[in-house]
């Protein structure tokens, strides 16, 4: 017989906290809920799979109002959401307020008693989607869980307790979903558009300086342009990484970098500053073949690097003579804050992928007092604390380079490519253009240490 699973909707969670997220973006517009709503429903078909959604509910007061301004109208903002949610087949479930109560302790409290009273139902299924962000409901997924249920949970960013998502079989945000599913449906396209953009622009005039370059596809693509979903950290990133494919030179200009035609290069020769030609026949670099494999590791700038490995050092040394305790997912939430009230750009991601290689690198152990006290592999949902191995910040700093210099050998070799590491190439990609001959130094003992250690 085929499996099923149960969807329920914390309606006004995931309402308001989409729509804040929406007004705060750099181009803010009207949210429109309809869209989120397709995207939602779709995500949780692939999350059940193979199961058939037997349920599927939204709960809310969808009578709840909120004054436009002060003295103004009312707007009754969730009334239009029932019919939404019936043309995709969601039940709307009415919860209306009880006198003292809140309208959303209310719709907190009947999507629990229904989440566990379906568990006795003959509709009971074996995965339980739940879309919220709210802690509250913590005792419900244990109870779900400790009766046999799978949980998955969708919650929007910046309006979901970390805590939360430890007590998940599975946690994904919202807008990461959205994102990743931008990727994989626009991301070879969305190359052609911007190459046919820039190639008009630079038709018009040039050479257009980096700084430039977002505003104006902004406006030519009708969207904010954003160099993420390519993998790239910047626009200065996209266009040396993706110059070729877009068919522009980049070059110094007097006072910043500029791409032009390569028509208008002819007279003078472009300064390509992207790692020298690596020691083997092969098209990837470096970068690539840390990025493509599994795991995938991000490099970002040297500053912003040295930035954050501080930041987690402090976070996870402690003050106190014992390392504290310490979750991945609330390291991400402080340090992003942290990095974010310095005025970095793009620090959440960026936060990401250099938690990620620190956790990859073993610098945190596992504290869940169930596993060995030095097991460096292990679910980050749970419990850690910084290796005691580790005495300074930059022990971290050199075990996290031991790393990705391991994995980019343990890459090489198995494409063929040999074991031996160019360390200027590697040095000009982890350190910037220009590396000190110390720096390469380090790499290169360090790439043979490695080398010599590993079978």
């Amino acid at each position: 017989m085929r499996s099923k699973a149960i969807l329920l909707i914390d309606m006004e969670n995931f309402f308001l906290g989409r729509e804040e997220n929406v007004n705060n973006t750099p181009t803010p517009h009207i949210y429109s809920f309809k869209e989120d709503l397709e995207r939602l429903y779709n995500f949780a078909v692939d999350l059940a799979g193979e199961r058939r959604l037997a349920v599927r509910r939204a709960y809310a007061n969808f009578n709840v109002w909120r004054p436009i301004k002060e003295g103004g109208p009312k707007d009754y903002y969730l009334q239009p959401l029932p019919n939404l949610l019936m043309d995709k087949g969601i039940e709307p479930v009415q919860v209306f307020r009880f006198p003292g109560g809140g309208n959303k302790n209310a719709s907190d409290m009947r999507l629990a008693m229904d989440a566990t009273a379906l568990l006795n139902d003959d509709a009971s299924g074996d995965l339980f989607i739940l879309v919220t962000g709210d802690a509250d409901f913590i005792p419900v997924v244990l109870e779900l869980k400790r009766r046999g249920a799978e949980v998955a949970v969708i919650g929007v960013m910046w309006h979901t307790k970390p805590v939360f998502q430890r007590y998940c079989d599975r946690f994904e945000f919202f807008e990461d979903l959205v994102a990743a599913q931008e990727i994989d449906a626009d991301g070879v396209a969305d190359l052609a558009q911007v190459r046919d953009a820039l190639q008009a622009l630079l038709v018009r005039s040039q050479p257009i300086k980096f700084a430039a370059v977002k505003p104006l596809l902004g406006r030519s693509l009708n969207h904010t342009f954003d160099p993420t979903r390519f993998d790239c950290l910047d626009t200065g990133d996209f266009l040396r990484r993706h110059g070729q494919e877009l068919g522009v030179v980049v070059r110094k200009g007097e006072h910043d970098w500029e791409i032009v035609l390569p028509s208008a290069d002819r007279a003078e020769p472009s300064l390509d500053f992207s790692p020298p030609a690596p020691a083997f026949n092969g098209t990837a670099d470096y970068r690539d073949l840390l990025e493509r494999g599994a795991p995938r590791v991000y490099l970002v700038p040297f500053a912003q690097w040295l930035t954050i490995t501080e930041c987690l050092f402090r976070q996870t040394v402690g003050d106190g003579p014992e390392r504290p305790i310490v979750y991945y997912y609330d390291l991400l939430r402080t340090v992003t804050a942290a990095c974010e009230q310095n005025g970095m750009i793009d620090a959440e991601r960026r936060v990401k992928a250099v938690t990620f290689q620190v956790f990859k690198a073993g610098c945190l152990l596992c504290s869940d007092g169930t596993t060995a006290p030095s097991q460096r592999d292990f679910n980050w949902a749970r419990p850690a604390r910084l290796d005691p191995g580790l005495v300074s910040l930059e022990e971290l700093r050199r075990r996290t380079r031991g790393f990705i210099v391991s994995l980019l050998i343990e890459r090489l070799d198995e494409r063929g490519l040999g074991r031996q590491i160019d360390a200027g190439r590697l040095a000009e990609l982890l350190y910037g253009p220009g590396p000190g001959p110390e720096q390469i130094q380090e790499l290169q003992e360090l790439a043979e240490r490695i080398t010599a250690a590993q079978p």
